[in-house]
Order: C-alpha cells, then sequence, then structure tokens
C-alpha cells in the first residue's frame, strides 16, 4: 500500500466486514522443507559464491500470518487495517513468536524499515493487546533470535527503544549473533541509546546486579564489550551504570584483562580506577594471565607501567612456571622487558635466572629470548646480571646453554652477543656433553659454525659418551651439511688476511692465523685438529683441506719445529742399521773369503752396539705404541720395523752365545734382517717433504704391479707348467717352482732363446718341437708384449694421478707422523726426565706460533727462506683474493648508496612535478619551436641511453653480488624503481612530442 494516510472511514468499512475477513487474516502461511543449501543442478564452477542464498530466501517463515509480515516490514497501513478486520495480535508462528516479537523484521533480510513506520507498527500492536515471547528475562528457548529491540537499536531509533521499554521487554535477549542489544550499542557506538537501556527503571530487578552486567553470547559484559571495541564514552557509561569490573567472560577473562590487551591508556585507568577498590588487578582468566601478563603479551609499554604503578603482583605465575620476565622475553617486547627489570631490584633477582618446567621448554628468560632471536632482549637480561652460563632443564632441550640455543637455530647475531659478554662459554657443554660448536654442526649453522670458530671452538673436541658414539665437531661437520669441504675451504680463507695494500708495496702484510688448527684448550696437541680432520675419512673430498695454503704451511712450520726431534730418530735408527751391517759382514764376509778380519770389526763388541740400539729403538716405539694404540698396529711400516728388530735379536745370540756358525739358518735370518732393516730406513727418510713424494710414487707403483700379475697369475702358472713339461723338467724348467721363477724372469724380456734351442734341447725336443715353439711364441706375444706394456701403461697412467694427488697423500702421511712425534715430544717421561730450562727451551722449539706476519714487499723478511716459494705464492693468492671480495662488497655498498641517492632525488622530482598545475598543451602547442622540439628529441634520446646503461649496471651489479655471495634484492627493487620511473618519464616525453607534432 501507498504511504498516504487511511481514512477513518475506510477503516470503519473494513471492520464492518470482520464477520467475513478475520478468517482469512489469521490464515497461516506453510512453505513446507525450506531447504537453504544450493542445488546442485546450480553449479557452475568451484569458485560460485554460495554463501548468500538463505538471505536471498523469501521473508516469509513457517507460520506466519498476513500480520506477522506486515508487522515484519514495518507497514503501518497494512497492520492498522489488518487490526481492524479482526486478526489476532498475539497469534503464534512455528517459533511461537507473535506479530510484535517479528516487527522490523525484514531489516535482516535486507529491507528498509522506516523508523516512524515502525514505531507505529510498535504502538498499534500494544494498543491491540499485542503481547511478545522473545523479550522476555530467564527464556532460553528464544535466545539467539532477532528481536524488535535489536532492531531499534540497528535504526538507531530511540522512540521505538522507548516504547518496547516502557512495554517491560527485556535488555538480555540475544539475537542471531549471541548479542543483546545493549552489545549492539556498543557496537555501532550509539551513546544515547545505551544511555537509554543502562539507565531505563526497569521493573523487577535485581538491586544488586546493574543491567549493563547482561552477557553475549561469550560471556562479554557491556563493559568488556566497550573496552575491546576502545569506546571509551561507551566505558564511561557502563562505568557510571554501575557495570561490575570483576565479570569473567567464559574463558576466564574481565573488562582489565581486555583493557590491557587493548593498550588504550585512558580505557585503562578509567577501569583501574575501580577495579583497585576492588582488588581485582590480578585476577586470573582460564590461561592464568593477570591484566598485567595481557599488557606484557601485547607489548603495550604504557600499560604495563600503569598497572604496575597501581602495585600489581609481579609474582604470580602462568602454568609451567612462566613469569613476566619469561612472557616479555618470549614476544621480544624490549621496552616492557626494561620496565619490568627496572621495577623492583630484589624482585628482578629472583625472577631473571628462573627456569620454566619442563613442559614448557624449561627455559630461563634468557633461553626465550635467545630462542626467538630478540637481540635487544638479550642484551637488556645479560646487561641486568642473567647467568650466561644457566642450563635450561633437561627435556627437551638436555641441559642447553644460550648459545646452544643460539648455535641450534643458526642465530649469529644472538650468538655475537653472548660472546661478547663471555668468550668462554664457547667451552660449555650441554646435558649431551656436546659444545656449542657440536650443536650448531649437527643443526648445520654455517654462520655460527665460521664464528664459535673465530672465538676459538675446537675442532677436534669430542662429544660425551661410549667412545663407540664419541664425535668430534669437524666429523659433525663434514657428515651434516651440504658441501662441507667448499665451506671449510671458506672457513679455512677466513684466516689469511692482508692490511688491504698490494702485495708490492713496502707496507704490505699478510696475516695467516693458525688459531683454528691450535685451539687454546689443546695448545700440546697441536696437530688434534688435523688429524681428526683426517679421521672422517674421504667420502666429500675432505683430504683435498690438506693442500690448503693455511694447513699446508702450518705442516711445513711444524715439521721445522720438529726436524731436530726426527733427526734423533734417524740417528738412533742408524746407528742400529750400521751396527746391523757390520755385525753381519764380520761374521760372514770374511768367513765366506777366508781373509784376516780387522780387530774393529770384533763380533763380541758390534754384536752389543746391535742390542744396545735395539733397546734404544724398542723404548721409543714402546711409546709410540701408547700414543697411537690400535692404528700402531696397523701400518705396514710397523711389520717391516717389527721384522728388522726380531730377526735383528736372534742374529747376535745365535752367532756369539750359541756360536752356529756352521748352521745355513742364521746367514738367512741376516739376510731378511739386512733387508727389512734398510727398507725401513727408506720409510724414514721418506718423512722428509721432498722426498715423501718419490716414494709414494714408488709405492703405487709397486701396488699396481702386483694387482696385475695377481690377475694374470693363471695365465704365467699355464705356461710355466707348459714349459716345464714340454722340456722335460730339464734345466732351467726342473720343477714347478723353477718353472715359475724362469716364466716370471722371461717375461722382463730375458728369454735366453738360443740357450732353449740349442743343438742339444733341440734333439730333446725333435718330436714336439713345433708346439713348444708355437707356445714360445704364444707366451711372447700375451706375456712379453701385452702383459708388460699392459703393467708399464697402468703404472705411468696412474703416476699422472698421481702427480695430482701425491702431495695430498705425502701430506697425510705427514700428518701421522707429525701427529704421533709431536705426542711423543710432549710425553710426560721427557718432562720428567729432563730439567726444567731444557723444556722450557723445547717448549719453545718444538711449538708453532699461532700467528703468522709475512711482509711480501720487503727482501729481509724472516719467513723468506722458512716457507718455499710454492706455499708462499698460494698462501698470497688467498690475501689477493680475499682483498678482492672485501673491495666487491664495499663497491657494492657505495653503489648502493648512490642509487638510493639517485631514487631519492628523482623521486622528490617527480613528486614536486606531480604537485605542479599539468600544463596546457593545446594552448602551448602553436608557440613552440623547432628548438624545442630537438631539445626534446635530445632529451628522448638520453633517457633511452640512460635507462639501458642503468640495465646493464644491473646486470653487472647481479653478477658481481653472485661472485661476492651477497644478497642484493633491495638492490634489485631500487634499480627496478628506478627503470620503471625513467620509461614512465619517457613516455610522457614521447607523449609530448606527439602533441607538439601535432
Amino acid at each position: 500500500m501507498g504511504t498516504e494516510s487511511i481514512s477513518s472511514e475506510a477503516e470503519e468499512d473494513v471492520r464492518n466486514c470482520f464477520t467475513i475477513t478475520r478468517a482469512l487474516t489469521d490464515v497461516r502461511c506453510d512453505l513446507g522443507e525450506v531447504n537453504t543449501e544450493l542445488p546442485k543442478t546450480w553449479w557452475d564452477n568451484i569458485d560460485h559464491d554460495c554463501k548468500d542464498i538463505k538471505g536471498s530466501m523469501p521473508l516469509f517463515q513457517p507460520g506466519w500470518t498476513p500480520l506477522h509480515v506486515a508487522s515484519s516490514c514495518a507497514r503501518k497501513h497494512c497492520t492498522r487495517l489488518l487490526l481492524a478486520a479482526g486478526a489476532d495480535p498475539n497469534i503464534k508462528d512455528l517459533e511461537g513468536r507473535t506479530p510484535l516479537d517479528v516487527a522490523g523484521y525484514a531489516f535482516y533480510y535486507e529491507k528498509e524499515i522506516i523508523e516512524d513506520d515502525l514505531v507505529n507498527v510498535i504502538k498499534m500492536l500494544l494498543k491491540a493487546g499485542g503481547t511478545f515471547n522473545t523479550m522476555r528475562s530467564n527464556t532460553d528457548k528464544f535466545n539467539y533470535m532477532d528481536t524488535p529491540l535489536h532492531t531499534a537499536v540497528e535504526i538507531e531509533s530511540l522512540e521505538a527503544i522507548q516504547e518496547l521499554l516502557d512495554a517491560g521487554v527485556w535488555v538480555s535477549c540475544l539475537n542471531k549473533a549471541g548479542e543483546t542489544p545493549l552489545h549492539v550499542c556498543v557496537r555501532r557506538e550509539l551513546e544515547e541509546h545505551l544511555q537509554l537501556l543502562a539507565n531505563y527503571d526497569y521493573v523487577n530487578v535485581n538491586p544488586l546486579l546493574a543491567i549493563v552486567d547482561v552477557k553475549d553470547k561469550n560471556g562479554h559484559s557491556v563493559l568488556q564489550e566497550a573496552v575491546e571495541t576502545g569506546w571509551v564514552t561507551g566505558v564511561c557509561t557502563a562505568l557510571e551504570a554501575g557495570a561490575d569490573v570483576t565479570s569473567k567472560a567464559k574463558d576466564g577473562e574481565t573488562p582489565i584483562h581486555s583493557a590491557a590487551a587493548r593498550g588504550d591508556i585512558n580505557i585503562l585507568n578509567e577501569i583501574l580506577s575501580v577495579a583497585k577498590q576492588r582488588d581485582a588487578l590480578d585476577y586470573q582468566n582460564e590461561e592464568g594471565e593477570t591484566a598485567l601478563y595481557k599488557a606484557i603479551i601485547h607489548g603495550h609499554v604504557d600499560c604495563v607501567a600503569q598497572i604496575l604503578t597501581e602495585g600489581a603482583n609481579v609474582k604470580i605465575n602462568l602454568p609451567g612456571d612462566l613469569n613476566v620476565l619469561h612472557v616479555a622475553a618470549d614476544y621480544g617486547h624490549v621496552d616492557v622487558l626494561r620496565i619490568l627489570l627496572g621495577y623492583n631490584e630484589a624482585v628482578t633477582e629472583s625472577l631473571i635466572n628462573k627456569l620454566t618446567a619442563g613442559d614448557r621448554r624449561g627455559f630461563s628468560p634468557l633461553h626465550f629470548a635467545v630462542s626467538n632471536n630478540h637481540k635487544e632482549c638479550v642484551e637488556l637480561l645479560l646487561s641486568k646480571g642473567a647467568d650466561i652460563r644457566l642450563r635450561s632443564s633437561c627435556s627437551p632441550h638436555k641441559l642447553s646453554t644460550p648459545l646452544h640455543i643460539a648455535a641450534a637455530k643458526n642465530y649469529v647475531d644472538i650468538a655475537k652477543i653472548i660472546l661478547s659478554f663471555d668468550s668462554t662459554t664457547v667451552h660449555e657443554v650441554n646435558g649431551m656433553g656436546w659444545f656449542p660448536l657440536h650443536t650448531a654442526s649437527h643443526h648445520g649453522s654455517r654462520d655460527v659454525i665460521a664464528l664459535l670458530l673465530k672465538e676459538g671452538a675446537d675442532l677436534s673436541g669430542y662429544t660425551d659418551g661410549p667412545k663407540k658414539y664419541r664425535r668430534t665437531a669437524i666429523d659433525m661437520i663434514i657428515n651434516n651439511l651440504s658441501k662441507p669441504t667448499e665451506f671449510m675451504e671458506d672457513i679455512f680463507d677466513s684466516y689469511i688476511s692482508s692490511n688491504g695494500q698490494d702485495l708490492q708495496d713496502h707496507n704490505c702484510k699478510v696475516t695467516v692465523n693458525y688459531g683454528i688448527l691450535m685451539p687454546t684448550v689443546c695448545e700440546m696437541e697441536q696437530m688434534k685438529v688435523i688429524e681428526a680432520l683426517l679421521k672422517t675419512g674421504n667420502r666429500n673430498g675432505q683430504t683435498r683441506l690438506l693442500v690448503h695454503p693455511l694447513v699446508e704451511s702450518f705442516l711445513y712450520l711444524k715439521w721445522k719445529a720438529l726436524l731436530p726431534f726426527f733427526y734423533t730418530i734417524i740417528c738412533v735408527y742408524a746407528i742400529f742399521l750400521v751396527s746391523l751391517t757390520t755385525f753381519v759382514t764380520s761374521v760372514f764376509f770374511y768367513k765366506d773369503t777366508e781373509e784376516a778380519m780387522p780387530a774393529w770389526l770384533d763380533v763380541t763388541i758390534w754384536g752389543y752396539i746391535v742390542y744396545v740400539s735395539i733397546c734404544l729403538i724398542v723404548l721409543q716405539e714402546i711409546l709410540y705404541m701408547n700414543v697411537k694404540s690400535s692404528r700402531y698396529f696397523l701400518q705396514l711400516e710397523t711389520w717391516v720395523k717389527f721384522g728388522s728388530l726380531a730377526f735383528s735379536v736372534i742374529l747376535p745370540y745365535a752367532v756369539i752365545v750359541v756360536q752356529l756358525n756352521d748352521a745355513e739358518w742364521p746367514r738367512h735370518v741376516a739376510t731378511v734382517a739386512l733387508l727389512l732393516s734398510w727398507l725401513e730406513m727408506m720409510f724414514l727418510l721418506s718423512r722428509f717433504p721432498n722426498w715423501g713424494y718419490y716414494v709414494l710414487m714408488f709405492g703405487k707403483v709397486a701396488t699396481n704391479v702386483i694387482k696385475i700379475l695377481l690377475t694374470f697369475v693363471f695365465l704365467v702358472i699355464g705356461f710355466s707348467f707348459s714349459f716345464m713339461i714340454q722340456f722335460r723338467s730339464q734345466m732351467p724348467f726342473d720343477g714347478p717352482w723353477a718353472a715359475l721363477v724362469k716364466t716370471i724372469v722371461m717375461m722382463t724380456s730375458e728369454f735366453d732363446y738360443t740357450a732353449l734351442f740349442d743343438e742339444e734341447h733341440s734333439e730333446q725336443l725333435a718330436t714336439s718341437l713345433i708346439i713348444v715353439r708355437i707356445i714360445f711364441l704364444v707366451f711372447l706375444i700375451l706375456a712379453a708384449i701385452v702383459l708388460m706394456n699392459l703393467l708399464v701403461g697402468v703404472a705411468v697412467n696412474d703416476i699422472n694421478d698421481l702427480e695430482l694427488l701425491g702431495n695430498i697423500r705425502r701430506l697425510v702421511k705427514q700428518v701421522e707422523f707429525l701427529g704421533t712425534l709431536d705426542t711423543l715430544v710432549y710425553n710426560k717421561v721427557f718432562t720428567t726426565i729432563l730439567p726444567r730450562r731444557v723444556n722450557q727451551s723445547l717448549k719453545r722449539k718444538r711449538k708453532v706460533n699461532s700467528i703468522m706476519v709475512l711482509n711480501p714487499g720487503k727482501s729481509s723478511w724472516r719467513y723468506t727462506k722458512l716457507l718455499p716459494s710454492r706455499i708462499k705464492d698460494a698462501i698470497f693468492n688467498k690475501a689477493q683474493i680475499q682483498k678482492k671480495q672485501i673491495d666487491d662488497e664495499q663497491g657494492l655498498l657505495s653503489f648502493n648508496k648512490k642509487l638510493n641517492d639517485m631514487h631519492d632525488i628523482l623521486t622528490s622530482i617527480s613528486e614536486k612535478k606531480e604537485a605542479e598545475p599539468a600544463p596546457d598543451l593545446q594552448k602551448n602547442c602553436g608557440d613552440e619551436d623547432p628548438k624545442s622540439k630537438c631539445k626534446i628529441d635530445n632529451l628522448v634520446s638520453h633517457l633511452n641511453e640512460l635507462d639501458t646503461v642503468i640495465g646493464g649496471i644491473k646486470n653487472q651489479t647481479t653478477a658481481q653480488a653472485e661472485e661476492s655471495k651477497s644478497s642484493i634484492a633491495a638492490l634489485n627493487f631500487k634499480l627496478d624503481q628506478l627503470s620503471s620511473e625513467l620509461r614512465m618519464t619517457n613516455m610522457f616525453l614521447l607523449a609530448l612530442e606527439k602533441k607538439l607534432a601535432k
């Protein structure tokens, strides 16, 4: 119906038809089963938004009468005529709602509800005796229904609210969103409406409870809702209406918690002014949090300070023994933490080193700050006395110190802060017996590994536990990091540096720092780190680290330092070798030649000399076995030495004491003893750096020859037996062993063909001479030519490979020997026997200095003759590479700064241009002369060139950044912005040129 008023006559006419129309006015709406789900046949694609289907359904509800519909749409004329026609104002739909309960209900179906019409409808229904069911107190059945009171608040109708309140409605009813009308006022920030609802004189109300203490579905009171909304006026209104600041929501939170979490100091002050009077400041929610904890968690500094000023208890703990310092450090609010630490020194001292329970990680505040990478919090806690060595609980972090936590997460800045306070924390172990370096290596924390090594961490340090499971830090690095060899090379490179001068400069200094190879904790065992490196194997090619200039120069210097001790060993063994050779010569040479023996070759004297030298060597070997343990028995050199000593012990006894001069076995013993002794001397001399390479080649060739011979031994055996049978077991094939030896000799081109096929043998082989010659020809081709050339080819080929890897193998042997010699020299026996001054002198000579400074520009440099030129050149090359990388990084930083300045200038120019009014091109078009156009063309050309240059610089910068391993994402972003702005300027000028051309 229209909005014009209805005359009294029309209403009277409808009333006169009462008997006819009354039955029609109360007819109910039957919708059947209503399904708000979208039918599958309507689905067009997976992105279809079907959430609003329910809102698009008809307004009619099951059981509604025409009066319900008119009331829900606030149709005052329809309502008036329906009431005149006899419609029942108290008839209920299927949910028990009367027409008054649904007044204005169409508002929630996006229908327009006019305030005056809603007021008139409510008045008419009330006048007609209409009642309500949904707006009563203690009626849970009708909760979560949108009532006329909610609608009146939504459309901001004070008059409708007043009418409903006068009718006796109750304000605790909840709409579908779970809000009371008071909460709707807060959500829409309606001050007058809230005051009306809060201060109305309700009938039959509990005088001890305020109206504003009604709660929504979450248990939030009006005050708490106003606090969470941040509406100061609403907070004041609720407090003036007597709101309870201790009212708890379902999660146990009070308005004080909400105010502290919100962070509005004005609201908090309003709440605290009441809360302090009621001792509600330390109320806890379900999580055990007080208002102070809420403010700490959200980082509201002013709120924390105000709550502390009001007297909050800072000793209240959360479940799991978390205190306020734990929470502040965990969330990283450094300003909050500073306030808490400065609140009370006694309280701070009692809380700062407390650990949480095991189920809350067993952390102290410092552990929390480290674990979450809060650098400023870590610095603050350490400055306030936090225990830097405090360990977490046993589970789950295994009694870890803060440095262990930083190492596990690769927080290098945190680790720097901790080490700046106390660098000795690198030697602290956790519950598993791991140093921080082990933890960093296990988790692959590359940056922290490099930092810990700079601070003196030990690469050779073992973890605790059974020997089978103990591991060194270098072993963890090799097995846990990707490309570990390259990583360690980069680490070693960083220990070779220069002062930034050119190598030819007189003031150039190259510093080689051996600190990583000689950590302070193992000063007496300088070879320990390199030995630990060798124990890791060579699965990742890590043995090539031995040829790194840092390691190789260290080994060379160590060799030079221990060279006098090695000379001593050589001298002792030389005495043994000379005495044994002289003894054997005096026994057998003069006996066989029957010449007169000189007096100085007395057998007895030289026999005793042999025994004395053997005793010295045995004493040395006992010390060797003590330091080398099982590895000692796995080396060929050990058994060669044992064999020579064993046979040498037997020989003088057999000759001098027992006097078995006529027996043959002493001669055999002497032969083996001499051979093994001189072989051992060769092994000893191979320890010299310049000779070891050739011995390794000899050993490699010998190994290859033996392998090939063992592979083709069946062919050799076959030929040897064939020759033995064909030659009728005559010389030189008179037996299997003789035939085998002769066949092997023939392989070396000693065929002796004339002697084998002379006239005598030809007569014996008359019946099979052709077969023998065929066999000999096959042997000549297969054994003498093919097999021997194969031996030579493989040996030469392996020698070429050995030329590349020989230096590594030589250094491996050198490391093993130097490690043994170093430990032998530091043996307690020598320290006890030798005088104190001698010990100190030896200690100075056998120790390599941790830092070596080279001056390549000075001819009188002290290390000129100490290091070989090959090692010096390698060190200088590494120093130059390090200098280039530093220069590149500095250049990139400078270039980045210039680009930032350019970007700022261009941005400011662009902003100024945008602020200026646009020129009238049409007006000025005719005034432009050809010179101006030419200038514009030149400007466009220059801008194009500049854009090209910028693009080239960007590509070059990217390549340099990749080489120097530095991130330039920010630089690329600036370059992209700059290129974009240049293109826009270029397009603008081109457009300007076209308009000028027109």
